[in-house]
């Protein structure tokens, strides 16, 4: 019985002295943890004071801590902890004790000496950070021990569903000194890679607008704000008050993490695409994810529940991620390899944490900060090489995308040539037999109400040849296509046509028409003269158009020096004027004054755009002056070569066209335009004409009987134009056929059409509507050259 009793005393001290951690002169340390000389008892959802847990009289359970983590996992208990402190030197000792994590709501310690004094420090989240015992973001308190002094220490730990454990450390002020700054080192790296990624990729969403990059972004900023109210900066630093949203921090932010990485995630893996049933099960993830967060605004008590479910919640999500690359893998789909590095920290770190937070795995040996922090920080950089990859990847992609657009251009820019082409035949082939009709009915009548009649055909279907130039034109400028010719031509002529053509339409508005013309009939220029006409005849359309009384003045004066000729030409109106604002912007493509004028006056909208065009490409000048409700002058000078002492290119009067037995073959598929053409000829003595339909019809009569030259159209139908040349160029018909001459008459002006039928063979070109003294003279020149 004796031994019996020494045996239980020996057992008490034993207990007692484990329950008491000693300071010695040997024993001094600079940071050490106390969890193996404490105790702990879950009171529940008790409240107690001090009197009633100090002597134990609630004969509460008291069990002893081991490792250096107590851990208490997801809890809203409070926990009373004690342990004893004594100082066996001679000098008095400060130190400071680390109890709970940074984000717990409530924490105090109760400090008894022997004389029963109790001295109270509070620290937590549910304090203003001003009211704290020690102006720290962590737990921390203060404990001073006199010389040979014994203090009971006990500390009250309330939180509200938090995850928590009990890193219960004494250090010294020295040390505490030197983890604060190792801690600012640490921390302002930490956070510092946190705000710059987030910041780079929110400017990357604006340069790309591409929303993965938001995603990445505002995921980074909540993960980084979440660990910022773990580690306690958000209380002390942001929100010192204990607001609701102080105190709700750490689990909006997870909330908000949660979704945003499952958004980024669904992006960059394609998971929509590449795997749709994931993609829904996603939708009551993030459904899920809204409910708690409802919930916790709506129903303060359900706040404890809400650490684990999102706990479960991001699990849940990291394995749906997880399974849509297993399955990408198993389908041998590209997946970027720092996404799925960055994925499998981010897992890994959360598998360890969470396991810890529910106590499924033993705590003794490391703190879920351990794991987060760097776990963290390399999630993070990988994550932001695979953006930075993806960036790289979306570069490619809008290249590629470019590409297409471009070939897609070409192809549309082709379909529209085609289609200009097809206008411009489907247009002139009728108005080539309207004006030859007009043309032979005026000179065969001596009617002056026919020929006047004719007049008025003429200068119509003149103007709308002229509007299907300036849409091709308009054309050729978009694609820079735009070029001049180089033939001899006087431009007394060019003026005289225009005179001619326009006199009649500016009568007709009763409006007076001065003409003056300074350059010699006999002045021969190296140019482009249908540019030159064309060019003339849309600043004077444009006078016409806009003046509504008055006149219209015409004007062209020249200056020589050495072998050019300076052409100066003016043309004044006294129309509606354009506004000073206006002058610069006139010559843009689709420009009217205003947009009353497209209604009240017509037009497209193009002609000085084609008019500015084409004084660039013949380095001229234009000079344009305007006063509103007063009229407008226009100044062109252009720079031609003289050719010196020629005669006229052309007489001007033939007094008989004739070929001296010469065959034409007409190949033409529309009956109007053979009528027209075969009128013209018929007129020239000693010429024989045959019609063929087709290319196919042409060369079946070249094999019956002779051919001296070859009208050949383009659009046919069974054979068009250039499949008919070649078959002439290639000896199909014979060698003696190979170099007949050929003229091809089409309503097709585009440069790609002449430079193919050139290629091709063709002796000369011509444009439809056909002129009767033009056509005899190339054809004499062929014959000539021959």
């Amino acid at each position: 019985m004796k031994n019996l009793s020494l045996f239980i005393l020996f057992l008490c001290c034993f207990i007692s002295a484990k329950a008491q951690f000693v300071f010695e002169q040997n024993h001094l340390p600079d940071e050490i943890s106390i969890l193996e000389y404490s105790t702990l008892a879950n009171v529940g959802l008790h409240d107690y004071s001090i009197e009633q847990i100090k002597g134990n009289p609630l004969k509460l359970k008291f069990v002893p801590l081991k490792g250096r983590f107590g851990n208490l996992g997801f809890t809203h208990h409070t926990y009373w902890l004690k342990f004893e402190l004594k100082n066996n030197l001679k000098v008095p000792l400060l130190y400071y004790t680390q109890t709970a994590e940074p984000v717990t709501n409530n924490v105090n310690l109760y400090l008894i000496d022997a004389l029963g004094k109790i001295e109270v420090q509070q620290s937590g989240d549910n304090l203003d950070f001003a009211k704290r015992s020690v102006d720290f973001r962590k737990t921390f308190f203060k404990i001073e021990l006199a010389p040979g002094e014994t203090k009971q220490a006990y500390i009250e730990i309330k939180n509200d569903g938090e995850k928590n454990s009990l890193p219960l450390i004494l250090i010294s002020q020295q040390r505490l000194l030197e983890i604060t700054y190792h801690d600012q080192l640490v921390m302002g790296i930490f956070y510092g890679i946190l705000l710059v990624i987030a910041i780079t990729y929110f400017f990357f969403y604006f340069a790309l607008k591409e929303i993965s990059f938001l995603y990445y972004s505002v995921y980074v900023i909540v993960v980084g704000l979440c660990q910022f109210a773990l580690d306690g900066f958000y209380h002390q630093y942001i929100n010192t008050s204990n607001s609701w949203f102080s105190l709700h921090a750490v689990i909006i932010s997870a909330i908000f993490s949660c979704y945003f990485f499952g958004k980024y995630s669904e992006m960059i893996l394609e998971i929509k695409v590449n795997n749709p049933f994931i993609h829904k099960c996603f939708k009551p993830l993030y459904v899920l994810l809204g409910c708690v967060l409802v919930a916790i605004v709506i129903f303060p008590s359900f706040l404890k529940y809400s650490y684990p479910i999102i706990n479960l919640l991001t699990l849940i999500g990291i394995l749906l991620i997880f399974f849509t690359i297993a399955t990408m893998m198993v389908r041998k789909q590209k997946i970027d390899r720092f996404y799925f590095y960055g994925i499998l920290i981010l897992f890994l770190c959360i598998i360890l944490a969470i396991l810890k937070n529910f106590g499924l795995i033993p705590g003794e040996s490391f703190s879920t900060e351990n794991i987060t922090k760097p776990g963290i920080g390399l999630e993070i950089i990988a994550l932001s090489l695979s953006m930075a990859n993806r960036i790289r990847l979306l570069k490619t992609e809008q290249e590629g995308l470019q590409a297409l657009a471009l070939q897609k251009s070409e192809e549309m820019n082709d379909i529209k040539s085609y289609f200009l082409s097809n206008m411009s035949h489907e247009l002139r082939t009728p108005l080539n037999a309207i004006l030859g009709l007009a043309s032979m009915m005026e000179n065969e009548s001596n009617d002056p109400k026919v020929r006047a009649n004719c007049e008025v055909i003429r200068y119509a279907s003149h103007g709308l040849i002229s509007s299907v130039n300036d849409i091709l034109d308009f054309s050729k400028i978009e694609k820079g296509e735009l070029e001049l010719e180089n033939s001899e031509f006087k431009p007394t002529e060019i003026f005289e046509k225009l005179r001619s053509g326009l006199s009649k339409q500016i009568e007709d508005k009763g409006l007076k028409f001065e003409y003056h013309n300074s350059i010699s009939q006999h002045t021969v220029v190296i140019g482009d003269p249908m540019r030159l006409e064309q060019l003339i005849y849309n600043i004077l359309g444009n006078a016409i158009k806009f003046t509504s009384k008055g006149l219209v003045s015409f004007e062209a004066n020249s200056k020589f020096e050495n072998d050019m000729l300076r052409l100066s030409i003016l043309i004044t109106d006294t129309g509606v004027g354009i506004p000073k604002q206006k002058l610069d912007s006139v010559f843009e493509l689709f420009n009217q004054t205003t947009l009353d004028n497209k209604r009240k006056f017509g037009g497209f909208g193009i002609g000085l755009s084609i008019v500015k065009a084409l004084v660039d490409l013949h380095q001229g000048k234009i000079d344009l002056r305007s006063v509103v409700n007063e009229g407008t002058t226009c100044e062109i000078t252009l720079d031609y070569q003289v050719v010196p002492n020629l005669p006229d290119l052309v007489p001007a009067v033939i007094e008989e066209k004739t070929l001296r037995g010469k065959h034409i073959l007409i190949v033409e598929d529309n009956p109007m335009n053979q009528m027209v053409i075969e009128m013209m000829l018929s007129d020239w003595e000693d010429t024989t004409v045959s019609i063929a339909n087709d290319g196919a019809e042409c060369l079946e009569m070249m094999q019956k009987r002779t051919v001296d030259v070859i009208l050949m159209d383009l659009q046919m139908p069974v054979m068009d134009g250039y499949e008919a040349i070649n078959a002439i160029r290639t000896g199909t018909v014979g060698e003696d056929y190979a170099e007949v001459p050929i003229i091809v008459i089409t309503a097709d002006i585009t440069k790609n059409t002449k430079d193919r039928i050139f290629d091709l063979g063709a002796n000369d070109y011509m444009n439809k509507p056909v002129e009767q003294d033009m056509l005899y003279s190339k054809i004499k020149s062929i014959f000539g050259a021959s």
